[in-house]
């Protein structure tokens, strides 16, 4: 109970807090005062965008967790998601630059005086609405919708890491050095996508040594990836003006996809047979529907739903915990722990998954401009790894209030995940933990 009773406590403060109000006034104008026309003829404009994710947590985490060598069982903490800040200009016709930067994770356990990352800068020249070219840093990725997801329109209280094969391993919060050509053929959207992985070297999760039997990302074989995504819009087309894909419109658009995609690097990964190097190639294939639809007698009433199959080959044995924004710093040692640390659990590998969610949006309470809007949601991942004798299942479920659309939005968030244990060198289920989650989120563009 005593999980419940914080978030409460710290839902009133933001609810009855006067900033809360203040921020919701200011959203409603932002995106008015932010985009500046350079000619009059309005070719020529540059736009600034940016948005701030902050969290309130209670987290009971996985059993050995440390916070500075001391054992941690729950922790409760504020910290600040992610935060952004882009700019994106025409300086002439059918060529755009963008620039942005950023921060993930900030909490209290972050280095004092972290700074900003560059996370994109990337030129881009459309030719048609066949085709446009660009080159630079940036989040333009195939394999499926939501390897390039718009991380401030998501329905869910994060995105779905299941679809980020290669997050901060040989990317950079899922960007990396490339060229891409888009464009739109009829009803049918495509991306295609070179790029230079970056150095693995760089990555927390590098082993410089193979392991027998264990696949694991190398440095010896840096070859160029290549990933596509193709979707068929059957209703509204959705913009491919940005990388990112939005997870709901709120009603603004009508939008039912189906998608294929993929992601080849040859020799990406290694490990020991025998005592013998061996190489293997990076090979992972998704498919994906995306619903996003008013109802026709309410069309204030909206469902959004998404499944995604994932179909991923990273090599023998490979399997990757992931715990986002994690709240403790360490893991004692036992040979019968198998989950890492805080609220990590096993999110990739060698395996099939899906991952889907589905959502209902309910219309306006009363005056709009005064209470917003109420959006119920659950999501869920379930995988079939090689290395683990049991299902994965992963869930979430929480509710949105849209207090201005995505610029004010607040979310409260439960996930439960499973607990692993290696007992004799077979990893079984040892129960399961949660971890809640309070998300204030303002935007502007």
């Amino acid at each position: 109970m005593r999980y419940w009773r914080t978030i409460v406590i710290l839902l009133y403060l933001l609810v009855n807090g006067p900033c809360l109000y203040q921020l919701k006034a200011q959203s409603k104008t932002a995106n008015k005062r932010l985009l500046f026309y350079l000619d009059e003829d309005k070719k020529q404009w540059l736009k600034v965008t940016s948005y701030a994710q902050i969290w309130a947590r209670q987290s009971q985490n996985n059993p050995g967790s440390t916070v500075n060598d001391k054992p941690a069982l729950n922790t409760t903490d504020l910290s600040i998601r992610r935060f952004r800040l882009g700019v994106s200009t025409q300086p002439w016709e059918k060529t755009i630059f963008f620039f942005q930067i950023g921060v993930n994770n900030l909490n209290y356990l972050s280095p004092k005086g972290t700074s900003v990352d560059v996370l994109d800068a990337y030129v881009e020249h459309k030719f048609s609405d066949y085709i446009a070219i660009g080159g630079g840093k940036s989040a333009w990725n195939g394999l499926s919708r939501y390897t390039s997801p718009s991380s401030s329109k998501v329905m869910a209280n994060d995105i779905n890491f299941i679809a980020l094969p290669t997050l901060n391993d040989s990317d950079d919060l899922i960007r990396k050095l490339g060229m891409y050509a888009k464009g739109k053929i009829g009803k049918v959207d495509y991306r295609l996508v070179f790029t230079k992985p970056l150095a693995i070297e760089n990555s927390k999760t590098f082993n410089p040594d193979p392991t027998e039997g264990i696949a694991r990302f190398t440095n010896k074989k840096p070859n160029l990836q290549y990933s596509t995504y193709v979707k068929y819009e059957f209703l509204d087309p959705e913009s491919n003006a940005t990388p990112f894909l939005s997870g709901s419109y709120l009603g603004k658009k009508r939008v039912f996809n189906l998608g294929i995609g993929y992601t080849l690097q040859p020799k990406a990964l290694w490990s020991l047979l025998n005592g013998e190097e061996q190489f293997h190639d990076l090979k992972l294939f998704a498919s994906d529907i995306h619903l996003d639809l008013p109802l026709k007698f309410n069309p204030d009433m909206v469902i959004t739903a998404y499944l995604g199959y994932f179909n991923y080959d990273f090599g023998p044995g490979y399997i990757r915990q992931i715990g986002a924004n994690n709240p403790v710093n360490g893991l004692e040692y036992s040979a019968d722990f198998y989950s890492a640390k805080g609220n990590s659990f096993p999110v990739l590998g060698t395996g099939e998954s899906l991952w889907g969610e589905i959502g209902y949006l309910f219309p306006p309470m009363g005056n709009q401009d005064d209470k917003g809007r109420l959006q119920p949601y659950v999501s869920a991942q379930y995988s079939d790894f090689e290395v683990i004798p049991s299902r994965i299942f992963q869930y979430d479920f929480g509710i949105n209030w849209y207090l201005n659309g995505h610029y004010s939005k607040l979310t409260i968030n439960a996930q439960n995940r499973p607990i692993y244990r290696n007992s004799t060198n077979v990893i079984t289920k040892d129960g399961r933990k949660w971890m809640f989650v309070m998300q204030y989120q303002f935007r502007i563009d």
